[in-house]
């Protein structure tokens, strides 16, 4: 979808000189055509080229070819060849780079080179170099691509091989008797006899093959011709040989590989494609001119048909990157001067060949003659003339429409000779070579663009005689059906009648009745510059006439502003026209008659092969990509890696040399915004960044809707709709209220509807009414209320242009949001009395959270029993249809339940049976319990049941109810208890006989969960004393239930307290509360003995010796207190030494354990490990930390290491992860002898053991005082000298246990 347009033509004149060899006109005329006389230094920047002068001398002249201003005087005699220029003939010419010198082969077999850059010292003589001469003459000669090896045919028909030096390498004649190496060899599969022939039937296998007769064509020079592949490993040789043309192919050591497939009429070009897969050359049949194509292997591969007006081919040229094929041929151009030399610019795409450009010998000014492709760039061709030099950048760009217009086509104009091939893509994606209108014109076409006016559908067509332009007209379309072919409304000559003749390569439309072209002015002495061009058309609403009513020309100063290169229209800027030069500069060009003028408005760092620009407030912003993929905005790069870009008025779409589509939002910071090629950074929902297929480029983007055309690298289009220009158009329409385009636009692209509400939501709640008339579609406003959810999308999903940059406090959730959207819509959907909107309006029902299917089920019971089915459809359709027979049976609508049950998978014999038992129940509260209980909902349940009981009490009929109340009463109960509903019969029976019962009830279950005391709490409230004493003594509260059996209410006797006292202490003494066990003996019994036992028991020595002498038995010191002081000494001493024995033990082990340096005895333990394979896992997930200390990390390297090698086991192995960490605690915790645990352990067991000290410190001390009061001081001192003992080695190692951590 792109064309070549022609940038620049850097030309020199030669007045006094003219290129040795004369043109191919002549060769055309004589039959012969010589080598081009012309070479490039691509590190110089200059061309050299051989002519002859008036007095028969050849000169090398040398012509830089940078941009600057033109003159004849721009080129210089680099040196006086030592031949004469009508005698000889050049049989070969190159720059060699690593020689800094020209290379020249003469027919006559002399070879020269020509130093580049001379020293001042050195002759005329020195500076020129006869290497050799190849006695037999010299036919044909070419340097392979690296400039190590020379191909050369001499006149014998021999084929030598030289090194840089010039030394032969092989020597072999052309004619062989083999085909070469790689000759293709038929299997069988390939053969004629096994093809399928169609209609033409087993008889066409059997026809035998017609024989190709090889002639040599008329236009054939009969001279050999060397063509080399791009890396040098092949070359091949075009040759006459027994009156037919051969092409045979070479390996750079001289082996023949093959020779190509025998054509009726090969003729003498040849050109091997650099990127290495074709060989071009030419055939010339009776009713058609073909380039034909060769593989390496000979074989024929394609060809491309040539116009008719082709003449005769006088030579092929690549570029240097193979994408376009230059064809030297006389054409027939319909001039009266007749048949011209011109240059054909063809390449493919899609499988199909494109004449993009035609470069006349007239356009020029001279007669063409030779073209040669620069090596490095691979859009610069050198051209020579019969007196004349140029240079010619060309560039590969889209001609699609620009304007920012509703009605705008979104077309694009493809260039294939004379044919123009336009296809809107608005309406209509028709694939290369396809197009949707095919226009032909006159002659081949050298520029297309678009008006940038109006709707920005018109365009406009310079022919390639560079002064006559075509005008035509497209009608806006929207389908394929209606669609209109462009109209041509006018063609004028862009020529002046008066004045300096310019020819234009470039055009542009800015209004509908001015023309502006950029091209060259021919000056008198046969100069040219560069000039813009503006020419004024006769206005003919709604068209242009052909007539030309003025032109006004202004000549570009290269000094001043460098050479033009481009005029490109920005339409984006009020219909601005911008003038790029070479060294980078964006000029405005102002087109006002009778003095058009341009003016400065940005600089870019280098010439750009594409431009557009953007107004952003009070600035401009001017667009540019260069050759080198480098995309600037007003001299600031924005991305290095740009492979093409499209300008709308909100985005410039950029697409990335890492195959990824970027959207840089205009109204940003445009001068400034930089393209980053992270991806790990950007988020999912990322609106910016598309990944696209490797090598698309982007053709356009249309103005207005959401489309963006990519071409392949194959050449296939495809047309996306990126989410960035999607949600950009949705935002516009729901701000300009145009909602239903908003819905419909989001459901085609499937973009979260959320984004209508989020984008303005107050504003939309309050446009309700105009959102429920645009939309109209009940479908559509179902679409949107089930697409409903609680969260805020344009923080979450649709952020815009901007990051999402959310901190951990933000949330995205929107509490109640669908419930209010669903409220809100819903009056607007009834107030329109539209049965049509019933269905949205169930959908606002079921979208609330929760859904409300009561509220929607209850909608049905006015409608007519047709639409009341359709309803109930839909609804079976929004939920599970168990959800809707429960809500159905929950409206206690038995009819309605029925009639959702007959849509569902239920079984007929089990709905039937059990809707026919509820309706066949005589009570309604008791039928709405039943369906309660049904449904769980078991509160509501028990009210039902309650009324019904309430209602069977309380009934006067003489007639026996369906049951009786204390059958109801039972069922209560059973409920009750089955579902724990007992704070919810409380409540309904307070006040009722009853109410005490269910209070029983729920002590009787209270207790059976061993909640004793809210059990007795409930047993009081239902009046159940001895129940309730019994909760109290079982909650050890003894003062409560003593307190309950000596009230009044309890009626218990002396007895029933002594045994409650007696039972409530044995309960006590059971759980070690030994005080209070006794104090409930010795208040409300006689069992003294039993009193004290429990207080010697429980170590309260001053207490029972108190309660001894207060009740009169002093006989208890001695008989029980006495005793059991001694015996509790006895376990305390035994405790205290055990507790002083062990911690001097674990201290002396954790000085040894510690005396030990820690690395001994990693190293030791992996030794261990590794010796038994570790199989005991010892060493797994180890951790030297334990929970009661902190110890250093000198460990944390190997225990790191380990841990990450164990993390990664997952799957299978979970099982055994969990096993083994297990096994490393119990490890821990016995503390192995020599284990890396043995230190925590040792840490942690100390620490009990002085917890176990501080521990005895009260017991000590009670233990002290009751031996005094003994008389028992040995065993007091003692006791207390054991434990100071004890406390003093604590204090005296503690500090050691817990500082000196590792």
């Amino acid at each position: 979808m792109r064309n070549l347009t022609l940038l620049s033509e850097v030309g020199v004149r030669l007045p006094d000189h003219q290129l040795l060899g004369g043109s191919h006109s002549d060769a055309s005329q004589h039959g012969r055509g010589p080598r081009p006389p012309l070479c490039v230094d691509v590190t110089g920047q200059l061309a050299y080229v051989i002519a002859g002068d008036n007095h028969d001398t050849a000169y090398l002249l040398s012509i830089p070819f940078a941009s600057q201003d033109d003159g004849s005087e721009r080129y210089g005699i680099a040196a006086a060849l030592p031949f004469s220029a009508s005698s000889s003939e050049v049989s070969g010419m190159q720059f060699l780079m690593e020689r800094e010198s020209v290379f020249l082969a003469l027919k006559s077999g002399d070879i020269f080179t020509v130093r580049a850059s001379p020293d001042a010292a050195e002759s005329v003589d020195e500076r020129i170099e006869l290497v050799g001469t190849v006695d037999p003459g010299i036919m044909a000669c070419c340097w392979s691509p690296d400039e190590e090896l020379l191909a050369l045919v001499n006149g014998e028909g021999q084929l030598l091989l030289m090194t840089q030096d010039f030394d032969v390498l092989d020597e072999f004649p052309l004619e062989q008797s083999t085909q070469g190496e790689d000759t293709h060899v038929a299997l069988g599969w390939g053969k004629k006899e096994t093809q399928y022939h169609g209609k033409a039937g087993k008889a066409a296998a059997l026809a035998p093959e017609k024989e190709i007769k090889a002639l040599v064509t008329e236009d054939d020079d009969r001279q050999v011709r060397i063509s080399w592949r791009g890396d040098g490993a092949y070359f091949a040789v075009s040759y006459v040989s027994q009156a037919a043309r051969q092409v045979r192919i070479f390996s750079r050591e001289g082996k023949l590989q093959s020779t190509a497939e025998r054509i009726e009429s090969l003729e003498h070009v040849l050109s091997w494609r650099p990127s290495g897969h074709l060989i071009a050359a030419t055939e010339k049949l009776d009713h058609r001119y073909d380039v034909v194509f060769f593989e390496r292997n000979g074989l024929r591969h394609g060809e491309f048909t040539l116009p008719k007006s082709v003449l005769q081919v006088l030579d092929l040229a690549w570029n240097s990157d193979s994408s376009i094929l230059a064809i030297t041929a006389l054409v027939d151009t319909g001039s009266a001067n007749g048949p011209e030399v011109c240059v054909q610019l063809w390449s493919d795409k899609n499988y199909h060949w494109y004449l993009k450009q035609e470069i006349r010998s007239s356009a020029l000014g001279d007669t063409l003659s030779h073209i040669v492709w620069d090596t490095e760039d691979p859009m610069l061709a050198h051209i020579a003339g019969r007196a004349s030099y140029v240079a010619i950048r060309v560039s590969s760009m889209p001609s699609v429409s620009h304007v920012a217009s509703e009605k705008s086509n979104s077309a694009a104009c493809v260039i294939d000779g004379n044919k123009l091939l336009y296809t809107p893509f608005s309406y209509a994606n028709v694939p290369p070579p396809m197009a949707l209108h095919t226009l032909e014109l006159p002659q081949p076409i050298s520029h297309v663009v678009f008006g940038g006016f109006g709707d920005g559908n018109d365009f406009v067509a310079l022919l390639a005689d560079r002064t006559t332009a075509i005008a035509y007209r497209c009608e806006h379309g929207t389908t394929v059906r209606d669609a209109i072919p462009p109209a041509e409304i006018a063609r004028f000559s862009l020529a002046p009648e008066q004045g300096i003749p310019l020819l234009a390569r470039q055009i542009a439309w800015p209004t509908r009745d001015t023309l502006v072209t950029l091209g060259k002015q021919i000056q008198a002495d046969g100069s040219y510059r560069d000039a813009v061009s503006v020419v004024k058309l006769g206005s003919g609403s709604p068209s242009v006439s052909n007539e030309v009513v003025a032109h006004a020309s202004l000549g570009i100063d290269c000094a001043a502003t460098g050479q033009a290169v481009r005029l490109s229209m920005a339409p984006h800027v009020d219909q601005l026209l911008l003038l790029e030069t070479a060294d980078g500069q964006v000029l405005s060009v102002a087109y006002d008659m009778p003095a058009p003028s341009i003016s400065p408005i940005a600089v870019l760092p280098e010439a750009c092969v594409e431009l557009d620009a953007v107004s952003v407030g009070s600035d401009i912003i001017v667009i540019g990509r260069t050759e080198r993929n480098q995309l600037f905005a007003n001299g600031h790069l924005v991305s290095p890696a740009c492979s093409s870009f499209f300008l709308r008025s909100d985005f410039l779409l950029v697409t990335t040399t890492t195959h990824s589509l970027r959207f840089i939002p205009v109204d940003s910071d445009l001068a400034a915004a930089t393209v980053s090629e992270d991806a790990s950074t950007a988020s999912k929902y990322d609106e910016t960044r598309r990944r696209i297929e490797r090598g698309s480029t982007i053709v356009l983007a249309s103005p207005t809707s959401n489309n963006v055309v990519f071409q392949m690298p194959r050449g296939n289009l495809e047309t996306v709709r990126p989410r960035a220009l999607v949600l950009a158009s949705v935002r516009r329409l729901l701000e300009a209220r145009r909602y239903r385009e908003a819905l419909v636009t989001c459901r085609a692209n499937r973009i979260d509807m959320n984004i209508i509400v989020d984008h303005i939501p107050a504003k939309l709640v309050d446009d309700f009414p105009e959102f429920v008339a645009q939309i109209g579609d009940p479908d559509l406003l179902n679409l949107f209320v089930s697409g409903l959810r609680d969260e805020d999308v344009t923080k979450s999903m649709y952020t815009g242009s901007k990051p999402l940059q959310r901190s951990a406090s933000d949330s995205t959730e929107v509490a109640g949001k669908t419930t209010k959207i669903c409220r809100a819509l819903r009056p607007v959907l009834q107030a329109a009395e539209d049965q049509r909107f019933m269905p949205t309006i169930l959908t606002t029902f079921m979208c609330e959270t929760p859904a409300n299917i009561p509220a929607a089920l209850q909608l049905l019971a006015p409608l007519s029993m047709e639409e009341r089915d359709s309803a109930l459809t839909y609804l079976l359709f929004l939920s599970d249809v168990d959800s809707v027979y429960n809500a159905a049976l929950g409206l206690y609508d038995l009819p309605l339940a029925l009639l959702v049950a007959q849509r569902s998978q239920r079984d007929p014999r089990e709905y039937l049976a059990a809707l026919g038992n509820l309706n066949a129940l005589p009570s309604e509260e008791y039928r709405r319990y039943k369906i309660d209980a049904q449904l769980g909902r078991s509160a509501l349940a028990l009210e039902h049941l309650f009324a019904s009981y309430t209602e069977a009490c309380g009934s006067s009929d003489t007639s026996r109810p369906f049951k009786s109340e204390g059958e109801l009463w039972s069922e209560i109960s059973v409920f009750v208890g089955e579902k724990e509903l007992f704070e919810a019969a409380i409540g309904l029976l307070a006040g009722h006989p009853r109410f005490g019962d269910m209070c029983r009830q729920l002590g009787d279950h209270q207790a059976s969960k061993r909640e004793w005391s809210q059990a007795a709490s409930s047993y009081l409230l239902g009046s159940a004393y001895v129940q309730a004493i019994d909760a109290f003594v079982q909650a050890k509260d003894w003062r409560a239930a003593l307190a309950t059996a000596s009230s009044a209410e309890s009626q218990c006797s002396i007895q029933a307290i002594h045994d409650i006292a007696t039972k409530a202490s044995a309960v006590l003494a059971d759980h070690h509360l030994f005080l209070d066990a006794a104090t409930v003996l010795l208040d409300y019994t006689e069992d003294d003995e039993d009193a004290v036992e429990l207080l010697v028991k429980g170590g309260h020595w001053q207490e029972s010796m108190r309660a001894s002498l207060l009740r009169g038995r002093a006989d208890l010191l001695e008989t029980t207190i006495q005793p059991g002081i001694v015996e509790a000494y006895r376990s305390i001493v035994e405790d205290i030494e055990e507790i002083s024995e062990g911690f001097r033990a674990k201290v002396a082990r954790l000085e040894e354990v510690r005396s030990k340096p820690l690395e001994m005895q990693i190293s030791r333990m992996a030794m261990l490990a590794g010796a038994d394979g570790g199989a005991d896992g010892s060493l797994d997930n180890i951790d030297v930390m334990s929970d009661t200390t902190s110890m250093a990390s000198q460990f944390s390297t190997f225990s790191a290491t380990v841990t990450n090698a164990s993390s990664r086991m997952t799957g299978s192995t979970a099982r055994k992860i969990s096993k083994n960490k297990r096994k490393a605690e119990r490890r821990k915790v016995r503390g192995k002898k020599g284990s890396v645990y043995e230190e925590a352990y040792l840490v942690d067991s100390l620490s009990k053991l002085i917890d176990r000290v501080r521990v005895h410190q009260s017991a000590v001390r009670d233990m002290n005082l009751a031996l005094i009061k003994f008389n028992k001081l040995p065993m007091a001192s003692q006791l207390q000298r054991l434990f100071g003992d004890a406390v003093g080695l604590v204090l005296e190692h503690a500090d050691r246990i817990f500082d000196e951590q590792r």
